[in-house]
């Protein structure tokens, strides 16, 4: 069989092509950037305790090699299935459901890729006083730690804790009313979409909306009360700090 003369060129072409597709992915592995450079972490919080970024990465897209200089927890925003690549080429496979949260030691240089169809979401929050101490994040009611703290309140379930923060989930019912009296700063990061009332019932108080993936810093208050005035769960991750005994 006689071979156009073109078919050759055409393979060139198509090998350039191949190469072109595969440079993005090679490029991940290029110099990496400090964390507050890579611009899909989006940063919304920096105080003395952590620094706090909203994280996007479209499907089957990546971020680009970026560096942690501190431990950190992540807060899945929704289900997801990301590929974890550090800077020597170690792939880590990271499948997490909606609200579950993951704890890295730093240092780490890595990239992440976004495996799913739909968008990777989350909460990435450095914790820039625990460096290297502990952190339990899974079966953590006998970490000694918890004596150490009050005891959570009845719509609120026990993730995890660190030596200076203790980690918890709060499923608000519709209509449910719950206390907001918390004696020390917090973050809380949304699951879910919230509106809500605080303060009494009826005249007084302030309606408000949150969405999901907003994230709040408070400092301690008293209970002004929150009300449940939506048709459907309010999800939330709360991180409680306190000061280190160091």
């Amino acid at each position: 069989m006689k071979v156009p003369q073109s078919l050759p060129l055409l393979f060139v072409c198509a090998s350039l092509a191949f190469a072109q597709d595969a440079k993005p992915a090679t490029a991940k592995s290029g110099s990496p950037v400090e964390i507050t450079a890579e611009p899909m972490h989006h940063l919304k919080i920096d105080d003395r305790y952590i620094r706090a970024y909203y994280v996007e990465v479209p499907p089957h897209q990546s971020t680009l090699m970026h560096h942690h200089g501190y431990d950190y927890i992540a807060v899945a925003l929704g289900n997801c299935d990301i590929n974890s690549t550090t800077s020597v080429g170690t792939v880590t496979h990271v499948v997490m459901e909606d609200g579950a949260v993951r704890y890295t030691q730093a240092p780490l240089t890595h990239f992440a890729t976004d495996l799913a169809a739909t968008p990777f979401r989350n909460a990435t929050i450095e914790l820039l006083q625990n460096q290297g101490h502990p952190v339990c994040v899974k079966n953590c009611e006998n970490d000694p730690r918890s004596k150490e703290w009050p005891p959570l309140t009845a719509e609120s379930k026990l993730i995890g804790y660190g030596d200076t923060f203790r980690i918890s989930l709060a499923t608000i019912k519709p209509k449910q009313t719950v206390s907001t009296d918390e004696q020390f700063p917090h973050l809380v990061i949304m699951l879910t979409d919230m509106h809500a009332h605080s303060g009494p019932a009826g005249s007084g108080g302030t309606d408000f909306n949150q969405r999901t993936g907003d994230m709040m810093y408070h400092g301690a208050h008293p209970d002004h009360g929150l009300t449940n005035v939506g048709d459907q769960d309010i999800r939330l991750v709360v991180v409680e700090f306190k000061p280190s005994k160091e």
